[in-house]
């Protein structure tokens, strides 16, 4: 199954979950579980991105990539839609009402998704065509390894948002 396959699936029914119909109480648990699928995926992604990254072996290496553009599809865009979707409807009152934490809270979340968008999605598209391109059993190219050190380094702030995104949520600080 190809990854815009995945994309399309994945959306739909993260789509259809947040659907309100089912109450506050559903589109809370909505909500945790796009919290879940997408802490989770940017977290382990990164520990094993990190692992396979020392590998100078290309196939090491072309599974590593290969398996980025897979987990983003399969966990993270799904995990994105289910907390911008029920986040939606269970915040709309917190942030009618002015509070911090909410207004805090969604500006670091599209600070990630313009990190996201403006330079992980660009670099981990290159990094696909690249491997894609690899011979089998290599070289790899020296350009993998800037690429990657761009994705680490946007990558550790794409992570960082989020978490204290999270944090704010679930703390609710006065300011």
């Amino acid at each position: 199954m190809n990854i815009n396959r995945i994309l399309l699936i994945g959306s739909i029914v993260a789509i259809a979950l947040s659907v309100p119909f089912f109450g506050p109480t559903w589109n809370r648990m909505m909500h945790l579980l796009g919290a879940i699928l997408f802490l989770g995926n940017i977290i382990v992604t990164a520990v094993w991105a990190s692992l396979g990254r020392r590998s100078r072996d290309a196939e090491v290496v072309r599974f590593l990539v290969r398996g980025i553009l897979a987990t983003d599809a399969i966990f993270s865009l799904p995990g994105v839609i289910l907390l911008l979707m029920n986040g939606g409807v269970l915040g709309t009152a917190w942030f009618k009402a002015g509070a911090p934490w909410i207004i805090v809270s969604v500006i670091l979340f599209a600070l990630t998704g313009v990190l996201w968008g403006a330079v992980l999605v660009p670099v981990q598209k290159k990094l696909g065509r690249m491997v894609e391109a690899m011979p089998q059993g290599g070289p790899i190219p020296a350009e993998y390894d800037v690429l990657m050190a761009k994705w680490f380094r946007f990558g550790g702030i794409a992570t960082l948002l989020p978490l204290v995104t999270f944090v704010l949520m679930v703390l609710k600080p006065t300011f």
